[in-house]
């Protein structure tokens, strides 16, 4: 039995080995050796840090940190009237809150937006299709 195992894995392979020529090989070493294209800046700049932050405080208490993840908002400002700004289909106006982000003020043409955690400011055009905001 064992003699018959290894005279059908022998053929299996031998058959395996034709059907493989030199060109096809050449081929995959030639990919192999090609320069690969890694990851832009732009788009390093949005992934998450895969590591845990160990922080600890002044009691000696050491607590694991986790980094929330990025949200992309899709923001879309299509009319602005009487200080209220038409939202993504909504009527917003000054303090309300878009994800993380308070809308501080509302002119004919800008929506403002504040985010307090980390003191930035966003300008919002009117009629502009293309605002993501990351949260």
């Amino acid at each position: 039995m064992k003699k018959i195992i290894l005279l059908v894995s022998l053929l299996v392979s031998t058959n395996f080995a034709s059907s493989v020529s030199v060109e096809d090989i050449k081929m995959m070493v030639h990919k192999i050796r090609d320069k690969r294209q890694g990851i832009n800046m732009n788009q390093l700049e949005y992934t998450e840090n895969p590591f845990v932050s160990v922080m600890q405080d002044a009691n000696s208490t050491t607590r694991v940190v986790f980094k929330p993840k990025r949200v992309e908002i899709k923001i879309t400002v299509d009319a602005v009237v009487n200080n209220k700004a038409r939202i993504n289909t909504k009527w917003q106006k000054v303090g309300d809150m878009i994800g993380d982000y308070n809308i501080s003020s509302i002119t004919p043409k800008v929506v403002t937006l504040w985010r307090a955690d980390n003191n930035s400011t966003k300008r919002i055009f009117v009629y502009q299709k293309k605002n993501i905001l990351n949260s």
